[in-house]
């Protein structure tokens, strides 16, 4: 569920150039209709219902489905919310379901001996992730993670959003969903998105789902992680540099392999023992003899 409402952020930002390049429409302008009142509660409205004008003035109500992964049954959804908005509306309607991962069964059409329905489907994991980064809108870019070779292009895609013109809610909802649509390929891509641009993501709405599938809890992990590692790695080297000291007050100038040998030590208990070792060592070659064995 929280891939479509992702989805749904990224075009509310995006909705004219969204049906111009993936659905191929020459659309002048979009309007989202509001979800009305429903008769029961088993209805349902298309993911997205809009109210478009093509560039010859023509009207067209079109439907956009999001679908994280594909259902046998969706057809038949698909058909029935087709009916529905055709009689609310009384103006053409077309079709367009978004698929993001792949799937063997995914198909466009549902048959039975008294209907024949077609509709467009998408499979965006088709789409070359190259051209939309080269050729495609900024507001786009948001999709980049599950498109064809995505992961290549995450990176710029996310400068192109962060450093655009765009006002800052736009790339705070475009950054956002692009973080919880990457969640569908790797949980390393929401948490690098996180991790780089919280400051901004942090104003979105949709910033709750990353909250909810824990990332932000994985970022401060990360942190917590880091801080201690290089609590960790400060204490190697003060004590590597305590044992290198001791050595050359002790015996001089030190030869660069018993220098590489200590810098490679990564074990704390390992260079204290060393350092005892070193005041207790009647030469260096007796010092080596030590550090060779330890390097065995």
């Amino acid at each position: 569920m929280h891939y479509d409402i992702a989805s749904k952020v990224i075009l509310s930002r995006c909705k004219e150039p969204f049906l111009s390049f993936f659905c191929g429409l020459p659309v002048k302008k979009a309007f989202l209709i509001e979800e009305r009142p429903q008769e029961t509660t088993s209805l349902r409205r298309a993911d997205f219902v809009l109210k478009t004008v093509l560039e010859d003035n023509e009207e067209l109500l079109v439907l956009v489905e999001f679908f994280s992964s594909w259902k046998a049954w969706y057809p038949l959804r698909t058909l029935e919310c087709r009916c529905r908005h055709l009689l609310e509306e009384n103006i053409p309607v077309k079709t367009f379901c978004f698929l993001f991962t792949p799937s063997a069964g995914a198909k466009n059409y549902y048959r039975d001996e008294e209907v024949n329905y077609q509709f467009n489907l998408i499979k965006l994991y088709e789409i070359d992730a190259e051209m939309v980064v080269e050729k495609g809108p900024e507001c786009l870019l948001a999709f980049v993670p599950i498109l064809k070779n995505g992961e290549k292009f995450i990176d710029e895609a996310e400068k192109k959003i962060y450093q655009s013109e765009t006002s800052r809610e736009t790339r705070a909802d475009l950054l956002t969903g692009m973080a919880i649509l990457g969640g569908l390929i790797s949980p390393e891509i929401p948490l690098k998105l996180v991790q780089r641009r919280r400051d901004l993501m942090i104003e979105s709405a949709a910033y709750e789902i990353i909250k909810k599938e824990g990332f932000e809890e994985g970022l401060k992990e990360g942190l917590q992680q880091g801080i201690q590692q290089g609590i960790q790695q400060g204490i190697q080297q003060g004590l590597k540099e305590v044992l290198l000291d001791v050595l050359e007050e002790r015996f001089g100038i030190l030869p660069v392999s018993v220098i590489s040998q200590i810098n490679a030590i990564s074990s704390a208990e390992l260079l204290k023992s060393l350092s005892r070792a070193a005041v207790r060592a009647k030469s260096l070659e007796e010092f080596k003899d030590l550090l060779k064995r330890v390097n065995e």
